[in-house]
Formats: structure tokens, C-alpha cells, sequence
């Protein structure tokens, strides 16, 4: 009997001047500053990966790659979705990823088709990518951070 799950994702990061550009679903995006994170920062691949695990019940990415750990520091995000991928292998098939990614600035929707395409190309599956603004307000997502949220269903021949 075939099952089907779904998982919420979230992750938020905060901007920090000790950089250049942003990778958001594995684009670079060039901008005046970067993503303060134990990892590459990639948002949109953390919130993802917390989806998947959510589906699969795997628990979240911080029980996989405890940030506090030394063999997490600088972990590639991408990394990450192998991993996550890999425990998924025999058990859980993809069948859709929805990305709603919100930040100020910078102004992201001219990269939206690059991330839909490098996304697909990860994940093998439908992808759909959403781009929202606050409207100014220093709510999530504001002029100080960008988050993600992600909804990814699976499907299931194993007996759950």
C-alpha cells in the first residue's frame, strides 16, 4: 500500500557584514552582505532538508548535523541534501517541493528561474518557488535576515 506524507520546513538566517553574496538554492546572488551560519547559509536547502525529514520522520538537520559539533562546521548545504537524500533511498520517493522564500532585499525574483532549475536538478522532482517581500517591516524576513519555508510531500511503499 502506497502512503503519502508531507513535511514543513523552516529556517531563517541573519545578514552579517563579514561577507559578499548570498547562495540561496545553490545561486549565487551577489549582495553587500552574507548569511551568518554554521553552514554555507542556504536557507532555501535547510528549510527543504527540515521538510524531507519532517515526511520521512527523520527528525530535523540540526539532530543530523548538530551545529555545535566540529564535523558540522562549514558543511556544505548541498552536503546536506545528500545526506538527507540518502536516508530517504528505498524507502521515500519525492513527488513535489513548494518554497516560499522571504526577504527585503536583495531583490530575488530575477533569480527565481535559476533556483527552480538547480533545485529540480537536486531533488528530481516538481519544484515551485515563491519570492515575498515584508513590505518593509522587520518581521521574518525583514531588512536584517531572509527565511524559507518549504513544503515537500513524499511517497511511501513500506507498510508505516
Amino acid at each position: 500500500m502506497t502512503h503519502t506524507r508531507a513535511g514543513f520546513g523552516f529556517d531563517v538566517h541573519a545578514y552579517t557584514d563579514r561577507g559578499r553574496d548570498i547562495l540561496l538554492a545553490q545561486v549565487k546572488i551577489p549582495y553587500e552582505r552574507t548569511l551568518s551560519a554554521v553552514s554555507d547559509g542556504d536557507v532555501v536547502l535547510h528549510a527543504i532538508c527540515d521538510a524531507l525529514c519532517g515526511a520521512c520522520g527523520l527528525g530535523d538537520i540540526g539532530d543530523l548535523f548538530p551545529p555545535e559539533a566540529e564535523s558540522s562546521q562549514n558543511v556544505s548545504s548541498a552536503e546536506i541534501v545528500r545526506f538527507v537524500l540518502g536516508k530517504m533511498e528505498g524507502r521515500f520517493s519525492l513527488i513535489n517541493i513548494d518554497v516560499t522564500i522571504v526577504a527585503q532585499a536583495p531583490r530575488l525574483v530575477p533569480y527565481k528561474e535559476a533556483m527552480c532549475g538547480q533545485l529540480k536538478k537536486l531533488f528530481s522532482c516538481p519544484v515551485n518557488v515563491k519570492i515575498k517581500s515584508k513590505e518593509g517591516l522587520s518581521l521574518l524576513g525583514g531588512k536584517d535576515a531572509v527565511c524559507c519555508m518549504a513544503v515537500a510531500s513524499v511517497k511511501s511503499d513500506e507498510n508505516l
